[in-house]
């Protein structure tokens, strides 16, 4: 069988670190450096079609945002603003919804 499609992957890595003690979620480069390794890909352009689909996921209302920050250059690029995300309610009954958990 296949691998899932990267947005229910982004969804299920952002569930897994919404659910855990801390419930504090994920910050985007986070995501994106674990889907580039799982699905083989590199590249800006790879990293910055997780971040669109972050946003997608996010215009949905299935995910929100923490925390916010500056990027000082490390992952995206300089002055650019770093993401930390979490499941909404609305996410993960959409997840249960669409068989991803």
């Amino acid at each position: 069988m296949g691998k899932i499609h990267i947005k229910g992957r982004i969804l299920q890595i952002i569930r897994e670190n919404t659910k855990e003690k801390s419930g504090k979620g994920i910050w985007d480069y986070d995501i994106a450096r674990q889907i580039l390794k799982e699905y083989e890909l590199a590249g800006a352009y790879a990293m910055g079609n997780v971040r669109v689909t972050l946003t997608d996921l996010f215009s949905g209302a299935l995910i929100e945002t923490v925390e916010e920050k500056l990027d000082e250059g490390e992952h995206f690029g300089a002055g650019r603003i770093l993401f930390k995300f979490a499941l909404t309610s609305f996410g993960e009954e959409r997840m249960h919804d669409t068989g991803i958990i």
